[in-house]
């Protein structure tokens, strides 16, 4: 980018910030000076400005109450709107929906440069008024440049932080779990070099949401019994999942199956089944999928020694 640019961005970039630290004072002042300009859309100036004299200062926003009518929606910038909109209606909880966020215009008009899926939810439920957060006097660029980068300096919970909140708030699901790992003396987060430590809440959560908390609690009772508390990355993705499949699939031969694979795994660690797996069936990316079939090649090694019966496959009959 040259000088002139820079310059040209810095300009730009000052004048959204001074605009966007307006007091309720100044704003006032600011949409004055602007409808004293122009001799349209009288109506909709006045309205504006009787909204935003009603308006409440925190900090250095001013909030205010808008009828859902007068919103606008620029489309040159906005993403068009989705299909999730009809679940955000379903959903709507007040507590958790922020307010809009809204620009008023040289052309006289409010515009919505952040909510609109909202809006249309909005819209869609029948609501009159909605809490928005205002600025006065940026320009559709300046609106675009925001839009742009209001993810900026946010840091969104991981699936580690929301399972935290949900335990906090008694969520069935996420508390459900949280029991269960406290039975066999396990953490949950995201930190795959800490032992006893489960590093797939996601995974467990679709366990759980499919009714299979039984499933999940086999697999940590086995691993508990094969001494992998110990380990780091024994209650990663791919061991849980991989064992998840093994349980879900073979129920009839559960019993036998779980000796064996419990003694065969306290011979072993992560590491080296993760290795030997891959050596066994390195034509598989998914690490999950190599452990399931290289342990039940294990399975069967010793069920053809002992018993002489008919193998396991690697795919439910």
């Amino acid at each position: 980018m040259n000088t002139k640019q820079n310059l040209k961005q810095n300009s730009t970039e000052s004048k959204k910030i001074e605009v966007c630290g307006m007091t309720k004072d100044q704003m006032i002042e600011e949409m004055r000076k602007i409808n004293a300009k122009h001799n349209n859309n009288m109506d909709n100036r006045k309205n504006a400005l009787k909204i935003l004299m009603s308006g409440i200062p925190v900090g250095n926003k001013v909030f205010v109450i808008v009828p859902v009518e007068d919103l606008h929606i620029d489309e040159s910038y906005q993403r068009p709107i989705q299909n999730h909109v009809k679940t955000i209606a379903q959903e709507w909880d007040d507590m958790k929906c922020d307010p809009l966020k809204i620009n008023f215009r040289e052309d006289g008009n409010i515009y919505v440069w952040d909510g609109q899926h909202r809006l249309a939810a909005l819209r869609m439920m029948g609501v009159d008024y909605v809490l928005c957060v205002i600025t006065v006097g940026l320009t559709q660029e300046q609106e675009a440049a925001l839009f742009g980068c209001q993810g900026d300096g946010i840091k969104k919970p991981n699936p580690y932080d929301i399972f935290k909140a949900h335990v906090c708030a008694g969520e069935e699901i996420d508390t459900a779990i949280k029991s269960m790992c406290d039975n066999y003396g396990l953490t949950v987060n995201r930190n795959s070099k800490t032992a006893s430590n489960l590093t797939c809440i996601t995974l467990a959560r679709k366990i759980f949401e499919r009714g299979e908390s039984e499933y999940f609690n086999w697999v940590l009772k086995l691993l508990d019994k094969a001494k992998w508390n110990e380990f780091s990355q024994a209650h990663c993705h791919r061991v849980i999942n991989a064992l998840y499949e093994i349980r879900k699939n073979y129920e009839e031969e559960i019993s036998f199956i779980q000796k064996k694979i419990i003694s065969f795994l306290k011979k072993t660690n992560p590491n080296e089944l993760l290795i030997n797996a891959t050596i066994k069936y390195p034509q598989y990316k998914d690490e999950s999928k190599k452990i399931k079939l290289y342990l039940l090649d294990i399975v069967n090694e010793n069920e053809v020694t002992m018993h002489n019966t008919s193998k396991i496959t690697g795919m439910p009959a």
